[in-house]
């Protein structure tokens, strides 16, 4: 279904920074029974996502429970990579807070109602119409 993409565990292993990749693989490593700890983040972020997206009308939710609407795809990464980072004692700069927050806004704008994630209104062209004018003589 055109609008979604999956959001898995690997999938966020895969495209978060590198050094927040391999920091998450040595903490797995020094505390092994957080081996599923990003799985579950990751679950508890796309049913979050899902959630606010099936309380709009007439949204046509896509099958695959892994999948998100891809206008929140990295606003639900930056969620998982921020959660997992607060979790292991990382010391985010201030810009990666603000992502956050933007995660979060979308989040309750999309539960609001204020933002459709799914239908896309393709901006329209302006027109030029010319207009005929009548000639007053």
């Amino acid at each position: 279904m055109k609008g979604w993409t999956e959001l898995t565990a690997e999938k966020a292993l895969g495209e978060m920074p590198t050094d927040m990749g391999n920091l998450y693989r040595s903490w797995v490593e020094g505390n092994p029974g957080k081996v599923n700890r990003l799985a579950e983040l990751v679950a508890e972020t796309v049913g979050s996502f899902r959630e606010a997206v099936n309380t709009q009308d007439g949204v046509v939710m896509d099958e695959d429970p892994t999948s998100i609407p891809v206008t929140g795809y990295r606003h639900a990464l930056n969620l998982v990579v921020f959660n997992l980072g607060m979790e292991m004692g990382v010391e985010f700069e201030p810009a990666v807070y603000s992502l956050n927050v933007q995660a979060n806004v979308w989040l309750r704008m999309v539960q609001s109602g204020k933002m459709r994630p799914i239908e896309w209104v393709a901006a329209g062209r302006p027109r030029f119409v010319g207009r005929k004018r009548k000639c007053v003589e």
